[in-house]
This record gives structure tokens, C-alpha cells and sequence, in this order.
């Protein structure tokens, strides 16, 4: 797992990024991992990592250093160009993978999909409906961008197999599910939304030629499906006049949107089921307070649906954090300095991995931050960069670093 984020005012970004890396399921956890990479070593763009740290089987440090290779000095006049030529980077490289790898590539992302569903309801075969409840989320979602008709047939083809065996290996289990429903999760899961198992998250941070102010683009890949990449695109922060600062953090987010947003993300839902439970009380004491003199006013007073009011609450309550807390925070960032971004982004990090050593969660962040500050009149400056080498025996590298 990881922590990314990224802090930009007027002035430049600063991207962080710990060096976690986890293995074996979640089994092992190492702390030597590279996230944060230069995209180009003549302009000020740079790019970094979460989720998988390999792309149909090739490792993604590869095949950033193979495309930064090939740009050499050349240039484009917007960062979300950049993000443009990478992808189509991508399938002229053809995925670094054969048709065949991409094609058991999908398959295995299919039954993978089943395994976690087995994993969350094995032991609670009732959770079924919530879960594919939410996967159904993703059928009002257009196709990803690219994807055809034609698209949509050739995943079902491909994967036809994988998912009546992951159906059967389901109900062998206990839990009941029908075939059909599947299908058109399954399908609307992979053709019109990334999931986040087994996908990658690419940052893309810094200027274009044209830009003077800095930039933050979120890329979410996945599997290829008859040649084509399931991508989404966002555009995470933008800074002009009117927007004068931004904090983007990725990958694992929860302490970070707790300092952010001065309340933990887990409260939000805890807030919620305790109104709830404080509404029903209310109203059962209504009730019984009206059960004497007015039997049928009563009944209507338990029947009433106290959803709408918990979800009101909690839409009241976000738009008033927003306002008063998070708000301020962000545009605080405006006035910083660039070492201060760095120090900031850098910060953000560190209470993330602290956080996974003094509680009982996994430590899947930490190890050393490298930080990395981008600005339109110096480029790339490393603030804190580890190596897996002595920088000062290996001078060769850095001398032949424009030539590699």
C-alpha cells in the first residue's frame, strides 16, 4: 500500500511519497519501494505511484524510465498532454505484454474479483446483496473512455468461463447468487469503472510549456481488454487566479482527510448510525406518549422513515466542515513557500505512517519519504530522494544521467 500527496500554490507542487511496498497478500511489508519519478529530465513534470507496482507483469519504474527515455528533451504545452502521450506511449510499447499475457491478465483480474468477494462474505453469506449492491454502482457509469460496443462483446467472450466457475465457487461456499446478475456487474465493473483491485494509480504533477501555474492529474489503469487500456482520467487540482492552492492526497487518504477535514472519514458513518439510533428512540417515545389518545397517529410515528433526516444531517454537517474548517486549511497553503509546500507534503506523509505504527493496522506506509518540489523556473528539485546506492561512489551515474 501507500500515502502520496500532493501540495501546490501559485509558486510550484510538492509531491511526497513513502516507500512502503506490500507482498505475499499483505503478508510482508518492505519499505525500500520507488513511487515518485521525474516523466521528463529537461522539464518540470514528474509522476507517481500507488496501488499495484506492476503493469501486466512489468514493473512501472521500467516503463516510466523506458518512456522518459524516448521523450528525451521534447515537450508538450499542457501536463494533460503529457498523460495523453504516456497512454498512448503505452500501446505502442503494446502494454509490455503479449496478447496473450493481457488477455490472462483480464481472466485472472475476473476470478480475483471473486476471491474478495468470497474473502468479505465467507463467514457472512448475508453481506452478498450489500456488496453486489455496490458493485452494481458502477451500470449507471458510461463505458470508459475509448471502449465500444465491440469492447463490451470481447470481455464477455474472454471471461465467460471465469465467471460461471467464480458463480460456482460461490454457491460451493454458501452464498447464493445468481449467474445473469453477475454478468452485468462483472461486465459494467470492468468496462465502465477501474476498480481498485489489482489497479494502479499514475500522479501526474507539474507544468506544460504553455502553463505557468501548476498542475495535478489522477490516472487510474487497469486491465487491457482487446487492446485498449481501462483508464479513468481526473483532474485533481488546477491552479490559477481563481483556485490559488490545493491538497491532493492518494492511495491511503484516511489521516490525511483528518487533518484536512478535522474529523476522521470512519466518524462520518458513526455520526450517522448514532442520529439514527437517537431518531428511532425519539420517535418510539412520541409514540408511546400518543398510544393512549391517538392509536393511529401512533403507529404512523414508528412507520416513519428516518433516513432522509440522517442523510440531510450528514450533508448539512460536510457543507459546514467544508466551509469552516477545510476551506481555510487549503487556502492557508496559498502563502507557502516552496520548501514550506515541501516540508508540509512531507509532514502529511510522516503522520500517515505514524499513525500505522502506534495502532494495530498493518504498517503499509513508511519507510523513507522521498519529496520532490516542481516549479516553472527551476524544475525539478529533490528535497529528499533515498537511493538503493552510495551517491558517492557511483558519480558515473549522475555524470551520464542525460545520457541514460
Amino acid at each position: 500500500m501507500t500515502a502520496i500527496v500532493g501540495v501546490l500554490n501559485k509558486h510550484a507542487v510538492a509531491i511526497a511519497a513513502d516507500s512502503a511496498v506490500t507482498l505475499g497478500g499483505g503478508r510482508k511489508v518492505m519499505n525500500g519501494a520507488n513511487k515518485l519519478f521525474a516523466l521528463s529530465k529537461y522539464h518540470p513534470v514528474a509522476i507517481a505511484i500507488y496501488g499495484n507496482a506492476e503493469f501486466i507483469g512489468t514493473p512501472w519504474e521500467i516503463i516510466i524510465k523506458e518512456y522518459r527515455k524516448q521523450l528525451k528533451d521534447k515537450s508538450f504545452p499542457t501536463l494533460r498532454m503529457y498523460v495523453d502521450d504516456f497512454q498512448r506511449f503505452l500501446k505502442r510499447r503494446k502494454y509490455f505484454c503479449s496478447e496473450k499475457e493481457a488477455n490472462d491478465y483480464l481472466k485472472s483480474s475476473v476470478q480475483g474479483l471473486y476471491l474478495n468477494i468470497l474473502q468479505i462474505c465467507k463467514n457472512h453469506p448475508d453481506r452478498i446483496d450489500n456488496v453486489l449492491s455496490r458493485l452494481e454502482q458502477s451500470k449507471t457509469q458510461p463505458l470508459l473512455g475509448g471502449f465500444k460496443d465491440e469492447t463490451v462483446t470481447f470481455f464477455n467472450e474472454e471471461v465467460k468461463k471465469e465467471i460461471e466457475n467464480g458463480c460456482k465457487m460461490l454457491q460451493t461456499e454458501g452464498i447464493t447468487v445468481d449467474i445473469v446478475r453477475m454478468k452485468e456487474i462483472i461486465e459494467a465493473v470492468f468496462t465502465r469503472d477501474v476498480i481498485s483491485l489489482g489497479t494502479t494509480g499514475l500522479v501526474f504533477a507539474g507544468y506544460g510549456e504553455s502553463e505557468i501555474f501548476p498542475s495535478i492529474y489522477n490516472c487510474n489503469v487497469g486491465c487491457v481488454i482487446n487492446g485498449l487500456l481501462a483508464k479513468v482520467v481526473k483532474n485533481a487540482s488546477r491552479i490559477n487566479k481563481d483556485n490559488l492552492s490545493g491538497i491532493c492526497p492518494f492511495a491511503q487518504t484516511d489521516v490525511m482527510h483528518t487533518i484536512l477535514d478535522g474529523v476522521s472519514p470512519k466518524m462520518h458513518e458513526v455520526y450517522l448510525q448514532s442520529l439514527e439510533q437517537t431518531f428511532v428512540k425519539m420517535k418510539n417515545a412520541l409514540a408511546s406518549l400518543a398510544e393512549s389518545s391517538y392509536p393511529e397517529l401512533a403507529s404512523q410515528i414508528r412507520g416513519l422513515d428516518i433516513t432522509p433526516f440522517g442523510t440531510e444531517f450528514l450533508k448539512m454537517s460536510k457543507t459546514t466542515q467544508m466551509k469552516e474548517y477545510t476551506m481555510p486549511f487549503v487556502r492557508s497553503v496559498a502563502t507557502l513557500e516552496k520548501e514550506d509546500l515541501a516540508d508540509f507534503a512531507e509532514s502529511l506523509i510522516t503522520l500517515t505512517s505514524l499513525k500505522r505504527k502506534v495502532s494495530f493496522d498493518q504498517e503499509t506506509v513508511g519507510g523513507p519519504v522521498d519529496v520532490m518540489v516542481i516549479s516553472k523556473g527551476d524544475g525539478i528539485i529533490w528535497m529528499k530522494r533515498k537511493h538503493y546506492f552510495d551517491p558517492d561512489k557511483n558519480h558515473h551515474f549522475f555524470s551520464n544521467y542525460f545520457n541514460l
